[in-house]
C-alpha cells in the first residue's frame, strides 16, 4: 500500500525520492555499459583529479573497492593514473577525453530522465524543489 505524500515524514519521502534517482542512474549505467559504482567514480572525477583515498570517501567504500574499479575503467581507457606531484606514493585519477565525453553524456541521459517527468510542475513549483534539494543536501553533508 502506497503512502499519501503527506502521510509520508521528510526522512521517508526523502529515501524515497533517493530510491527513484538511484534507479534512474543504475538504468541508464546500464546503457552506458557502466555498472552504477563506475558511473558514480566517473563522475565524481569531473570535478578534476582525485586520489584513490578521496575517491573511497566520496563513494562512501573503501579504497580497495576503489582500486578494482579504477582498474576497470583504466583498461577501457576512460581514466587515467598519474602519480602526485607532492607525493609520489599517491596516485592522482583522472577523466581521459574519451572518459569526459562518456561523463557528459551520462550526465546529460540523467538529468533528461529525471527533467522530463518533472515537465507537470509549475516553474515556481520546480525552483522551490531546487532550493530546497539544495539546502537539505548541504545540511546532510555538514552533519
Amino acid at each position: 500500500m502506497r503512502l499519501a505524500p503527506e502521510e509520508l515524514s521528510p526522512t521517508e519521502a526523502l529515501l524515497e525520492l533517493c530510491c527513484v534517482v538511484e534507479g534512474v542512474r543504475a538504468r541508464i549505467s546500464r546503457a552506458f555499459g557502466l555498472t552504477p559504482q563506475q558511473a558514480q567514480l566517473l563522475t565524481a572525477l569531473a570535478t578534476g583529479p582525485l586520489s584513490h583515498g578521496e575517491l573511497a570517501t566520496r563513494m562512501h567504500c573503501d579504497k580497495a573497492n576503489v582500486t578494482g574499479l579504477v582498474d576497470r575503467l583504466e583498461r577501457r581507457e576512460l581514466i587515467r593514473r598519474r602519480p602526485d606531484p607532492s607525493d609520489r606514493r599517491v596516485s592522482l585519477v583522472s577523466l581521459t577525453h574519451c572518459g569526459t565525453e562518456l561523463v557528459e553524456r551520462f550526465k546529460q541521459a540523467v538529468g533528461t530522465a529525471i527533467a522530463v517527468p518533472l515537465t507537470s510542475l509549475t516553474p515556481a513549483d520546480l525552483h522551490h524543489l531546487a532550493t530546497l534539494a539544495q539546502s537539505t543536501a548541504q545540511t546532510l553533508r555538514q552533519s
